[in-house]
């Protein structure tokens, strides 16, 4: 005779994302398709490393919404909503409010926050092997773009005298908008094809021609941060290999000498910058971010707004920051003046709160799956050395750290689940009762 099979309910406390999936279905392969295509393209207009049209932003959308529509009912259950990233978002779009320039940052908000929205589901929606693959394929497309432009545009290898800038300089940038912009965008390609892309050949190549795009940006930003990201590279090769006590002797030991060779690099300032061609003032570096104090004092909680200082160069704000600098700027040249100029200090601390948790994300996935875990933790560091002298915690940088935040978030919640399943939930008081001997048949 067959037995039915037991009813399983699910212990008190459990969480619906917690439920076990054993017979899920395949995502599909058109919604995998469709997913995979866009996380590809928001590798190329994210940054951008063309100018798309504005209306291309909007089309590729119908990539995600299909995919979307497209999925199992399992799969969009565990979909990641990253919290800290969409209240983030959500801020920056309430700043519409009271932003000091309406009309461009009405267009920042309808490009931007879709696509920083749906690159976190896509990402969090899709297997972690197929979104790192689709983030390569969009990288390598934006890389060869950018060796054309250099190629046949001589007006991509320098800076022309115009926007805000008096004199042209140098520095290769291709289609992006300034040097500044490519490079960073070559340290997340870097840090993602030397993690992941498992063909030595290919992988060689990619970081070869990495290599010389960065040298010809003559961006000292950016190669500060390659040369560190190098170091973090080799740092986490040897943290993989210890274990236990050692690995916190490790860690405690590399602590104490960031910190000399921070107190090192402070004490030696004016040999370090003379060696990047710089002087104390950074470039004048320390003229903007005085200016740039000076204003925020006039908006301090809640900011200037989306789209809001250096875009209007009509504006008094502008205006008025310039005239104290001495020249004409294109934006604060520090990260965390930026995120404070245009969205105040609510916007600061929401910021943070993605900061730290990117943070506890990567700190927990070190053992279980290392990889992710380095490719966030490194992607963070680069960001907040970038960020002492560059506008790199908004804009492109949002996406990178909703495509990576979803990763993360997904790896954790499938180890969950794991766990979850192999802990029998406690006893209920039924099972706890003791039991009564059944009463004698009657004959």
């Amino acid at each position: 005779m067959l037995s039915r099979p037991p009813l399983v309910t699910p212990h008190r406390g459990s969480s619906r994302l917690l439920d076990p999936l054993p017979q899920d279905q395949p995502l599909g392969p058109l919604s995998t398709a469709l997913g995979s295509i866009y996380l590809s393209i928001a590798m190329v207009i994210a940054p951008p490393a063309y100018p798309f049209e504005p209306f291309l932003w909007t089309l590729v959308l119908g990539f995600p919404i299909g995919a979307l529509l497209l999925a199992p009912l399992s799969h969009l259950r565990r979909i990641v909503f990253d919290g800290s990233v969409m209240v983030l978002v959500g801020w920056i779009t309430m700043s519409l409010l009271w932003t000091i320039n309406p009309p461009f940052g009405l267009f920042t908000v309808r490009r931007d926050i879709p696509l920083i929205i749906s690159v976190s589901l896509m990402a969090s929606l899709l297997p972690k092997d197929v979104v790192v693959k689709s983030i390569l394929r969009g990288i390598w497309v934006a890389l060869g773009i950018t060796v054309l432009a250099l190629a046949l545009f001589p007006e991509t290898r320098t800076h022309a005298a115009e926007g805000v800038y008096a004199i042209p300089y140098p520095g290769w940038h291709g289609f992006f908008i300034h040097k500044n912009a490519l490079a960073p965008y070559l340290v997340f390609a870097m840090i993602t094809t030397i993690l992941f892309d498992t063909e030595p050949l290919r992988r060689g190549f990619v970081l070869a021609v990495c290599v010389v795009l960065m040298i010809g940006s003559d961006s000292a930003t950016g190669l500060s941060a390659a040369i560190f990201i190098a170091a973090v590279w080799v740092w986490f090769r040897f943290f993989h290999r210890s274990d236990g006590r050692l690995s916190t002797a490790y860690v405690v030991s590399s602590a104490a000498l960031a910190l000399i060779a921070v107190m090192g690099a402070i004490a030696s300032l004016s040999t370090l910058t003379s060696a990047y061609g710089k002087d104390l003032t950074f470039s004048g570096r320390t003229y903007i971010w005085s200016a740039v104090i000076h204003a925020i004092q006039d908006s301090p909680w809640v900011g200037y707004g989306v789209g809001g200082v250096f875009w209007d160069q009509r504006d008094p704000v502008t205006l008025e920051i310039w005239r104290e600098v001495g020249f004409a700027i294109p934006h604060s040249h520090s990260g965390t003046l930026d995120v404070w100029l245009n969205y105040g200090i609510v916007g600061l601390a929401l910021f943070g709160l993605v900061g730290v948790s990117s943070l506890a994300k990567g700190v927990r996935l070190l053992r279980r799956s290392p990889l992710v875990a380095e490719w966030l933790l490194t992607m963070l560091a680069a960001q907040f050395l970038m960020g002492l002298s560059e506008n790199v915690f908004l804009g492109s940088w949002l996406v990178y750290a909703a495509i990576l935040r979803g990763v993360a978030q997904r790896e954790l919640n499938e180890f969950q689940r794991q766990d979850a399943e192999r802990i029998p939930p406690p006893p209920s008081a039924d099972d706890a009762r003791p039991a009564t001997a059944e009463p004698a048949p009657v004959v």
